[in-house]
C-alpha cells in the first residue's frame, strides 16, 4: 500500500506550481527593492539573496514583479532594464494596493509592446474592481494571447466586472482562473446613465452573460472559488456554466462558502452533476457540511471522479451515508480528512449495501475507489484492521490511503497493509 502526502488530483494546478518555479528560476531585482520583504529569487531549488542579484544578468530574466510598492512605483520601463517585453513570461504584482485606475494604466504600458511569451499573469492581492479593471483585463488578455494562468484573487472584483470578457470577440487560453476571495455578488462600481448603480440581487437577475464569460475561456480547466462572497442563484448559475456538456473544467475549488448552511444550493449544484462530460473534482473543504450536508450530497445522483471533504464535522451517520452512494458515484478519489468520526465512522464507511455492485456481481468491486484519505479522523488500529479486511472483500481497488495523524494507532500498526 503506498501511502501519498495527498490523493487530490489537481494536474492544472501542479502545472501552475511549475510555471511559477520556472519564472521564479529566472528573475532578478533591482538595487532598489532588495528590502527584507521584498521577493527572493529562487534557482536550482536554492534562495537568491539580494547580495547575489548583482552576478544575475538580466537579460536572462523571464519575470516582471512588483510586490509591496505604491501604485506610483509600478514602471514597466524600470523593472524591464533593458530587455525586451517579447521575453517576459510572468507578471506578478502583488501586495502592491493597485486600485483599478492604476491596472489599466499598466495594462497601456504592457501592451505597447510584444506579449507573445506571457503565460502567467498574477494580480491577486490588490484593490481591482469595477468595470474599469475588466475592461483593462480585457485589453491585457486580447493582447497576450498565450497566457494560461490567471490569478485574481483577494481583490474587490464582483463577476459582473469581468462582463467585459464575456463580450470579446476573441477566446482566451486561459487554462487556469482564480478568483479566491473576491465579492462576486458586490455591484458594478461605475454605474452609468442608462443602467445605473445596481444591487446584488439585480446583478444575478441577468446572468444568462455568464455561459459567454466561460465560453471566452474554451481551454478553461482549473477553476478556484474558495472564499468568494457569492448568492446562491449566482453560484448555481456559474457552476452550471463551468459543468456543462461543453466544458473542459476538472477541477473546482469552493472551499469555505458555507454551504452546510445553504443546503438547497448545494443540492442544486450537485444535481447539475448527473452526468459531468469528464472527469471532474469538487473540493468541498471546510463547508460546515455535517451530515446533512453529506446527505444533500448523497441523494443528489451526482457522478464524480474525485471529492473532498475535509474538515465538514461529518460523523458515522454520515460516512453510512456516504456508503450507499458510493458504488453509484464513480468516485476514484474520495478525502474524509479532519473529520472526527472515528473507528465507528470506518466502520459505516465500509458497509455493503445490497444495492452495492457487490450484490450484482461478486466478481467485481463494491465501489471504485483508488485513493482515499482519512487523515486526522481519530482512528485506532481497528480501522486499518477493518480496511484490510474489507480490501480482501474486494471493497475497492485502492492503490493510496493517506492516514497521517492519527495519534490512536500504534507506531507498527500500518504494515498491517
Amino acid at each position: 500500500m503506498d501511502f501519498l502526502r495527498t490523493i487530490e488530483p489537481a494536474p492544472v494546478g501542479a502545472e501552475l506550481n511549475l510555471a511559477l518555479a520556472k519564472s521564479r528560476s529566472n528573475a532578478s531585482l533591482s538595487s532598489s527593492a532588495s528590502t527584507e520583504n521584498s521577493p527572493t529569487l529562487c534557482e536550482q531549488g536554492r534562495d537568491i539573496d539580494s547580495a547575489d542579484n548583482d552576478a544575475l544578468v538580466p537579460s536572462h530574466s523571464r519575470e516582471i514583479c512588483f510586490q509591496d510598492l505604491t501604485p506610483s512605483e509600478l514602471n514597466v520601463s524600470e523593472s524591464l532594464g533593458g530587455r525586451s517585453l517579447a521575453t517576459i513570461e510572468c507578471l506578478r504584482v502583488n501586495r502592491c494596493r493597485m486600485d483599478s485606475k492604476a491596472f489599466a494604466r499598466l495594462v497601456d504600458d504592457l501592451c505597447s509592446g510584444d506579449l507573445s511569451c506571457l503565460h502567467t499573469v498574477d494580480v491577486s492581492q490588490n484593490q481591482l474592481c469595477g468595470v474599469e479593471a475588466g475592461e483593462a483585463l480585457t485589453r491585457l488578455l486580447g493582447h497576450a494571447k498565450a497566457v494560461r494562468f490567471l490569478s485574481l484573487g483577494w481583490n474587490k472584483l464582483s463577476l459582473a466586472d469581468l462582463r467585459p470578457i464575456a463580450m470579446a470577440t476573441w477566446s482566451s487560453n486561459v487554462a487556469c482562473l482564480d478568483l479566491r476571495a473576491n465579492p462576486l455578488t458586490a455591484p458594478n462600481k461605475r454605474p452609468s446613465k442608462k443602467h445605473p448603480k445596481h444591487s446584488p440581487a439585480n446583478e444575478t437577475d441577468d446572468d444568462g452573460w455568464i455561459g459567454s464569460l466561460v465560453d471566452r475561456m474554451p481551454e478553461l480547466t482549473y477553476v478556484q472559488l474558495a472564499q468568494v462572497e457569492i448568492g446562491d442563484k449566482l453560484l448555481i448559475s456559474l457552476l452550471h456554466s463551468l459543468t456543462r456538456l461543453d466544458s473542459n473544467v476538472q477541477y473546482i475549488g469552493l472551499e469555505w462558502l458555507g454551504l452546510g448552511n445553504r443546503l438547497s444550493a448545494l443540492r442544486a449544484i450537485m444535481g447539475n452533476l448527473a452526468a459531468p462530460p469528464h472527469a471532474l473534482h469538487i473540493n468541498l473543504s471546510a463547508n460546515y457540511l455535517g451530515d446533512c450536508g453529506v446527505e444533500a450530497i448523497a441523494t443528489s445522483g451526482a457522478k464524480l471522479s474525485s471529492l473532498t471533504l475535509a474538515c465538514n464535522f461529518i460523523t458515522e451517520r454520515g460516512t453510512g451515508m456516504l456508503a450507499k452512494w458510493l458504488p453509484s458515484s464513480g468516485l476514484g478519489s474520495l478525502d474524509l480528512s479532519d473529520n472526527y468520526f472515528g473507528d465507528q465512522g470506518v466502520v459505516s464507511l465500509l458497509t455493503t449495501h445490497s444495492s452495492g455492485v457487490l450484490a450484482k456481481a461478486p466478481s467485481s468491486y463494491y465501489t471504485q475507489l483508488t485513493a482515499l484519505g482519512l487523515t486526522s479522523c481519530c482512528l485506532s488500529d481497528t480501522s486499518l484492521r477493518l480496511i484490510t479486511d474489507a480490501l480482501a472483500c474486494q471493497w475497492a481497488p485502492l492503490e493510496s490511503l493517506r492516514i497521517l495523524r492519527n495519534s490512536r494507532m500504534s507506531p507498527g500498526s500500518k504494515l498491517l497493509l
